[in-house]
Parts: structure tokens; C-alpha cells; sequence
């Protein structure tokens, strides 16, 4: 298990700086996987309590959050550096190297939502109107802070200098907060190893591929708290995973496992359809299940880890070192679409 600090670093550096220019827009959305606001902010606020440091008006652009268009610096970065293995340096690097690439991208970035009403390739070839006109329109919706949208246009290379300075002393506080958090860390990679989220997150996003987890690369999260996203590379993967991502639900246009043949496995057996019908009335533990199905503890032990396996069934909750099981709902709705596809295929065949 190797827990990468470096890029943990520039990923929280990013984030809190996120969280700084749109405290309320991100946490609504997140809120739809966080119990409370607490859950979401926490470390931000230990940060702040700590350090005096927020990115200054002129920044706000490049780390503004909207649900509907990446964020420019989260989509910088990723666009660099797909397998995630960045530092903070690379990307002061980067954004030395070539500012007037940088410059085109943030352009197009910003400006994306308004594709349909100015020429972009113009307002990046510096035309007067088109220009004029970018300004106008970043400055029509963002409204709800201050943001001098002007110098964004017209005095790009300083911006980039603020932008630079700011990185270089927000990376360097936030590799100190996250040294005195390292056990957080590494107890979050921990956790996720051992969970049903490994099972999870091999089924949905390699499709079984990864034989170990445990020898796999980490990004661990303290500001991101739920994120969970994965790249590879040779065969190696890397996760980035939030150190409470176990709130994230699952969204159904991923089960790419589910197919009419594993469905058999699941709905075939006896023992299978008299677990499942237990859990339609709530969640059961195993002494329950016993109870209820009249199969030996071994059998139901079995077939409970060959569903949760399968995705149909997941851990609740624990009491002790007693585990509580529930039905997937999102798994069953994404059955029901395959197995609606399966037989439409074999009504239509001859149409």
C-alpha cells in the first residue's frame, strides 16, 4: 500500500481553495451524500483555524465551483496529469512553463457555458468586442462575489503570478496540516481496503480487474471527503478516495458486471431469493437471516458474501463485530434495465 503525500497535497491545496470561493454552492452539493454541514468542512475548518490564507478576488475565477462546468484548475491539473501523479512543484512548473497555454485553456474554460453567445477562438486572439464581451457576460451570472472579471481578460500574465505565489504558500501549509494528519490518512486507506467499497470500486470501475487492492497507490482526501475516482496506468492503479467516502451512493449507470448470466447466479438458487425476500422488510444480521430462512450459519455466511460480491446486498451498518445487511436498491434497478433489454432483444429478434 503506498499512500502518495505529495499529490494528496496539491489535491487538498486545490480543494480547500474551492471550498474558500464557493463555501455554499459546494457544500449543497455535497450535502447530498453528508449527514451535516460538520461532515463536509471539518478539516476546512481546523485549516482555518490554523492558517490566514484564502485565495484573493482575483483568483476566484480559476477556483470557482458550479455543478455543471469543471472547475478550471481541478480540470488543468487533471488534463496534465491523467494518472494523477502530481506534486506540488510539477504543477508550479507547469503553470511557469507555458502561460499562454495555460491562458487559451482558462479562456475556453470559463467561457464554455457561454460557447452559443461569444466567439471564444476570437476573445482568445485578443479581438476587442469578443473580449468586451467576455467580460460582460462573466460578470452577468457571477454576481453572488466580488470578482474582478476585467483583470481576468486584460492582465492574464499577473493574475497567473498571484495564482502561482498563492499555490506556493497554500502547498506549503497544507503539507504541514497534512503531516500532523498522516494516521487519518493512512487509516482511511485502511478502512477502504477492507470494506465492501473495494468490492464496489473493482466491480464499477475496473470490472473486476484489480486482484489486490492493498498494493495499489493512494490519494487520500481530507477536503474532498467523498470523492472516489481511480486512474490507471500499466496495469497500476491509483485512487483518490475521501476520508469519509463510505457516504457515497452508487450511481446505477455504472453496474457494467450486471448481465443476464450473473443474474442467474443470483436469482436461481434457493437460498439466494430467501435472503434477498428477508431484506425487503429491513435489514437483518446474519442470527436473524438464521432465523427467518432455517439455512445453516455456513450456507448463509456463503451466499451472503457471494451477493455482496454481486453488488445485490451491502453492509448497513455495523454493532460490534456484528454486521447488518441491506438490499441495493441501485443494483436491482440496474437488473431490471438489463434484464428489460434481455428479453426485448429476444421478442424483437425477428422484427
Amino acid at each position: 500500500m503506498e499512500v502518495n503525500r505529495t499529490a494528496g497535497i496539491v489535491f487538498d491545496a486545490v480543494y480547500y481553495s474551492v471550498i474558500s470561493c464557493s463555501k455554499e454552492r459546494f457544500c449543497s452539493y455535497v450535502k447530498i451524500f453528508a449527514k451535516n454541514e460538520d461532515d463536509i468542512l471539518e478539516h476546512y475548518h481546523a485549516f482555518t483555524k490554523k492558517y490566514t490564507i484564502a485565495p484573493g478576488d482575483d483568483l476566484r475565477l480559476f477556483f470557482i465551483f458550479d455543478t455543471e462546468y469543471p472547475n478550471i484548475i481541478i480540470s488543468y491539473i487533471d488534463e496534465n496529469f491523467p494518472d494523477f501523479n502530481y506534486a506540488p512543484q510539477t504543477v508550479l512548473n507547469l503553470l511557469k512553463s507555458d502561460t499562454e497555454k495555460f491562458r487559451k485553456f482558462a479562456y475556453r474554460q470559463a467561457l464554455k457555458p457561454f460557447e452559443k453567445d461569444v466567439n471564444i477562438e476570437a476573445v482568445i486572439k485578443e479581438d476587442a468586442s469578443s473580449k468586451a464581451l467576455a467580460v460582460a457576460l462573466l460578470a452577468s451570472v457571477h454576481t453572488d462575489f466580488p470578482m474582478p472579471v476585467h483583470k481576468f481578460f486584460y492582465d492574464f500574465g499577473a493574475v497567473v503570478d498571484q495564482l502561482i505565489s498563492y499555490l506556493d504558500e497554500i502547498f506549503h501549509k497544507m503539507g504541514i496540516f497534512r503531516d500532523k494528519r498522516k494516521s487519518i490518512c493512512e487509516t482511511a486507506v485502511n478502512d477502504f481496503i477492507n470494506s465492501d467499497r473495494v468490492n464496489e470500486a473493482n466491480k464499477l470501475i475496473y470490472e473486476g480487474d484489480i486482484k489486490d487492492f492493498a498494493k495499489q497507490s493512494y490519494i487520500v482526501s481530507l477536503f474532498n471527503r467523498f470523492v472516489i475516482k481511480g486512474s490507471e496506468k500499466n496495469r497500476k492503479v491509483t485512487l483518490i478516495i475521501g476520508d469519509k467516502r463510505d457516504s457515497l451512493p452508487i450511481a446505477i449507470s455504472i453496474y457494467k458486471h450486471i448481465t443476464a448470466v450473473s443474474l442467474s447466479s443470483v436469482f436461481t438458487l434457493e437460498i439466494n431469493r430467501a435472503i434477498i425476500n428477508a431484506l425487503k422488510t429491513g435489514e437483518k444480521n446474519i442470527t436473524q437471516l438464521l432465523h427467518i430462512t432455517k439455512f445453516s450459519r455456513t450456507h448463509i455466511s456463503d451466499h451472503i458474501n457471494m451477493l455482496k460480491d454481486e453488488l445485490a446486498i451491502r453492509v448497513s451498518r455495523k454493532d460490534g463485530n456484528e454486521a447488518y445487511y441491506e438490499i441495493n436498491d441501485d443494483y436491482f434497478k440496474a437488473a431490471k434495465l438489463v434484464m428489460g433489454e434481455e428479453l426485448d432483444s429476444i421478442v424483437n429478434r425477428r422484427k
